[in-house]
């Protein structure tokens, strides 16, 4: 990685700004932080200042003054959060957290869930959200959790088999079809973790 940028690797998406305590601590812990576009807008909020600014620049405002790092890049075969993925590959970062990734636009949101499925193998990800946790990854993983913690599992593979350890609904090399199972499990203890033959989605809801 480059010894300018400093761990942990936050990007700020253009979505709706965080409120929830965990994703706001998070980007005030940040070493490095990366606006897509627009979301350097909202720094504002806690008077802090992006490292990074990528994407097309359609949405940030004008009068935004900035002397950091500046990527404006017109390519629309691919998303501003897209965008900031591959720039961090480039750089060697190989460990980020997703931020501002939901909200306002439905369909924004779902691309973006989406984008976890592509990117998985090439970069470690945490999506946070006011409410969840979410990553995404293929074969057997374990996750640090809470009795009750909310739990949900979403496959792109209808026919990707799922076994689960220590959450209150099992599964035993079951499929996931949508759109009730696999959502609104929950954990038993201090620990659970998931086996899948293909890519899944893993959703871990915060403690209040």
């Amino acid at each position: 990685m480059n010894k300018s940028f400093k761990l942990p690797v936050v990007i700020l998406a253009n979505g709706s700004f965080p409120t929830h305590h965990i994703p706001i601590e998070q980007l005030k812990a940040a070493g490095t932080v990366i606006c897509t576009d627009g979301a350097a807008n909202y720094l504002s909020k806690l008077n802090l200042i992006p490292h990074v600014i990528i994407g097309d620049m359609d949405s940030i405002n004008p009068k935004y003054q900035f002397k950091g790092i500046k990527i404006h890049d017109n390519n629309t075969e691919n998303s501003d959060l897209e965008k900031a993925l591959d720039w961090v590959q480039v750089n060697d970062i190989n460990d980020v957290i997703i931020l501002g990734a939901t909200g306002k636009r439905e369909d924004m949101t779902l691309a973006n869930m989406y984008i976890l499925f592509n990117y998985f193998e090439k970069v470690a990800i945490k999506l946070i959200t006011d409410h969840y946790t979410i990553t995404c990854h293929k074969g057997q993983k374990s996750f640090k959790s809470f009795p009750g913690e909310n739990v949900s599992l979403f496959t792109i593979d209808l026919k990707t088999i799922v076994s689960t350890t220590a959450l209150k609904y099992q599964l035993n090399n079951s499929s996931i079809s949508p759109p009730q199972k696999g959502i609104s499990n929950q954990s038993l203890g201090s620990t659970f973790s998931v086996e899948c033959s293909g890519p899944i989605l893993v959703f871990r809801g915060h403690s209040q």
